[in-house]
């Protein structure tokens, strides 16, 4: 498929916007920079775009929306010595409703030499903007296809179409996801979810989902929001990545739930009809993009080496929906 692609720029036949979609390390970078160089030196280079004047990089920090109406009014005009221009957006899943909106505009009337490419989850992208690119995935089966996998594994045909929707399509994951271990720790997760957007924020059962038992430590020496051992043996602790993993679930139910109100495909988690039918009917469209905002902030700030504990108690704080509106 990526052959393909390639040779479809070589030639002149260049689709104006494009995704390239796959997990972490499934050379999604690597690939959207080779249709760049291919785009606009005219030879498959990545390494000499450093130096092109008409070749530009954005998503690897925090993008604002005024970086973004900046770069699209340049893709309006014409390339440096009437050269053909190529923008590629790093991790365009963590782009916020607004700048994606704001990109929608430039899809919609692209400039003839100009060639915008998107990479990351294809799935936490507006239905209309994907409906817009071509779309190429790497690393990864359609979803068909992996759910078909996991059925001759011996998984039931339903949960092999929930499983693969949760992997995008990524086997491998999908096997994962399915294990008893992993089962548990999504249900729990799910729990918590809806305890605290309508109930109340369950910190506690949160705090205890993420903990792991470290390694021996000397008491003094463990941060000051981390239960304490006593003579310094071995520990509880909140883990970085149990987090990480109890936040994107959390954003797959709000991203379901935006997509169907804006009327995006079927959810990926295809088993929560109910919770995401309540959310649907409580949140508006503004409100579900603002906390699927603050939930991408908060993996960011856990893989900056933030407190695990504090980051999720304020993401549950933040979560709780007031009784009136939660009934």
């Amino acid at each position: 498929m990526r052959e393909r692609l390639l040779d479809a720029i070589q030639i002149g036949r260049a689709p104006h916007a494009l995704i390239v979609s796959g997990p972490e390390g499934s050379g999604r970078r690597e690939l959207a920079r080779r249709c760049a160089a291919l785009y606009c030196l005219g030879e498959d280079a990545p390494e000499r775009l450093s130096g092109c004047p008409n070749y530009t990089e954005i998503g690897e920090g925090t993008v604002k929306v005024d970086d973004i109406r900046t770069l699209l009014s340049s893709a309006a005009m014409q390339g440096f010595n009437g050269g053909k221009r190529a923008f590629v957006f790093l991790n365009a899943q963590n782009m916020s409703v607004q700048i994606q909106n704001t990109l929608l505009k430039t899809l919609e009337e692209p400039h003839e030499d100009t060639l915008l490419i998107l990479t990351g989850n294809e799935f936490g992208l507006l239905p209309t903007i994907r409906s817009r690119c071509v779309i190429e995935r790497i690393g990864a089966e359609s979803l068909a296809k992996a759910a078909a996998e996991l059925t001759r594994d011996g998984m039931d045909e339903r949960e092999a179409q929930l499983f693969a929707g949760l992997s995008d399509g990524i086997v491998s994951r999908a096997r994962a996801y399915a294990t008893e271990e992993a089962r548990s720790f999504r249900a729990e997760a799910l729990s918590i979810l809806e305890r605290a957007i309508f109930a109340y924020a369950p910190f506690g059962d949160a705090a205890e989902l993420v903990t792991i038992t470290g390694a021996e430590r000397e008491e003094d020496d463990a941060p000051d929001d981390e239960p304490k051992a006593k003579g310094g043996k071995k520990r509880r602790r909140g883990d970085a990545k149990l987090a990480s993993s109890l936040l994107k679930i959390f954003t797959g139910i709000f991203r379901d739930a935006l997509e169907s109100m804006l009327g995006g495909d079927g959810p990926r988690n295809s088993d929560q009809q109910a919770l995401l039918s309540r959310i649907s009917s409580c949140f508006t469209t503004a409100q579900i993009q603002g906390i699927i905002e603050m939930l991408a902030s908060a993996q960011q700030k856990l893989g900056a080496g933030a407190s695990v504990y504090l980051t999720l108690d304020g993401v549950l704080a933040k979560l709780f929906l007031p009784k009136s509106r939660g009934q």
